[in-house]
């Protein structure tokens, strides 16, 4: 997707780089996990996720699980058969205009 052009009584700012815009700063990130971690009581956090667990929450479970146990390998099994053609070239997967 192209972007527009320029034009007259756009902002002297239009394009490149904008304060405030794209990815909060690592400082910013680290600031608001400091401000949390003082205000929030983690022992609070802990009980109320395991009273979540007990209700049987899912979302509480899954994030439990992946935090303590990491999220789980996916695999893809790829089965044949011997029935599959897997010798190909690249003219039986496109068609050129002059092959037309």
């Amino acid at each position: 997707m192209a972007g527009r052009k320029k034009q007259e009584g756009d902002s002297p700012n239009w394009g490149g780089r904008r304060e405030n815009s794209g990815r909060p700063k690592k400082e910013y990130i680290e600031n608001v996990k400091e401000i949390l971690s003082e205000h929030i009581d983690q022992g609070m956090v802990i009980e109320k996720l395991g009273e979540l667990i007990n209700k049987g929450d899912y979302r509480a479970i899954d994030l439990f699980m992946k935090y303590v146990h990491g999220t789980p390998k996916q695999s893809v099994d790829v089965k044949m058969d011997g029935k599959q053609d897997i010798n190909f070239t690249l003219s039986n997967l496109i068609n050129f205009k002059e092959d037309e």
